[in-house]
């Protein structure tokens, strides 16, 4: 019998990541292409971008024709009728016999998890955390946006950040070194500048300005330490709520952080002291492996179901 083969892809607001594997899960070639996150007005992009991406993989592998199984985990398809549309896009362009589309989360969860129970919580430009219960329920929480929610994110630290700056300004707030800091990194003459930047900035834009914040609160500033312990307090509720959720639980439950702001040392370990103070029996521990594994994990599924 010929050898079959999968194909695991992540894709997300900054690259689109594809694996490709045989049929036990070994990885044959990766390869790395532009954002595959997927835009409502125009869900079949993503799809157009994930084919070139894997075709290239094809070609890298040498394997001359398209893997039996794909499931493709993106940015953006949180709702069903985008996800439909990227699904049929992507099984019209002969990429796999079988082919499954889900949320960047619940492969990234996978891969976290390495298929096991527990919670991930992330904290990039935005925040969510999505958990699996041990008979294998799931849910999220969180991941609502910047206007209402993303709690803990880089974007609330770095909007807290200039906030707190200009509270200092009036003399309404706690003097803080993030002021002048700020001036300096925007390049702007006085504060009058701030509001002008945000408004013509994006949300990455404000979220990297967390960087600057969290320097600051670990080189000792009151008003950035502040700030940084109360978002971090702020991500750990998305992992009780989902502690709670999920329950009951048998045995400490596995906790694994992801994303950029909680690639900071300090950061990651003040969310896990918040995380402590809880009392719930939780495990911070690292990740299993990556997205495109659980993405790889999911497409072999769906061979198994062929």
């Amino acid at each position: 019998m010929p050898t079959r083969y999968i194909a695991g892809v992540d894709g997300g607001g900054t690259k689109t990541t594809v694996a490709l594997a045989d049929e036990q899960g070994r990885e044959l070639a990766r390869r790395v292409g532009p954002a595959g996150l997927v835009d409502p007005r125009d869900p079949t992009a993503a799809a157009e971008i994930v084919a070139r991406v894997i075709r290239e993989a094809i070609d890298e592998a040498g394997i001359g024709h398209p893997p039996e199984a794909l499931c493709a985990g993106l940015a953006g398809v949180g709702n069903a009728t985008e996800r439909q549309a990227v699904e049929d896009a992507l099984s019209a362009a002969g990429l796999a016999g079988r082919v499954r589309v889900v949320t960047d989360g619940e492969i990234a969860l996978d891969g976290a998890l390495g298929g096991g129970a527990g919670i991930m919580v992330i904290a990039g430009t935005g925040s969510i955390a999505y958990g699996r219960a041990e008979d294998g329920r799931e849910e999220r929480c969180g991941g609502w946006g910047m206007t209402v929610g993303d709690e803990g994110s880089g974007y609330a630290i770095g909007r807290g950040g200039l906030a707190a700056a200009l509270r200092a300004d009036d003399g309404r707030g706690e003097p803080t070194r993030l002021l002048p800091l700020f001036l300096e990194v925007l390049e702007l003459a006085d504060t009058l500048g701030i509001p002008p930047w945000v408004g013509r900035s994006s949300k990455a834009e404000i979220a990297a300005l967390c960087t600057h914040v969290i320097v600051a609160a670990g080189e000792g500033d009151a008003v950035a330490r502040a700030l940084v312990e109360r978002e971090a307090r702020q991500l750990a509720l998305h992992v009780v709520a989902l502690y709670a959720r999920l329950g009951p639980w048998t045995a400490p439950v596995p906790v694994v952080f992801h994303g950029g702001v909680l690639g900071t040392e300090l950061y990651s370990g003040l969310v896990a002291r918040a995380l402590d103070e809880t009392g719930h029996p939780f495990q911070v521990r690292p990740p299993v492996a990556d997205a495109v594994a659980g993405a790889l994990r999911y497409a072999r599924a769906l061979l198994a179901h062929a």
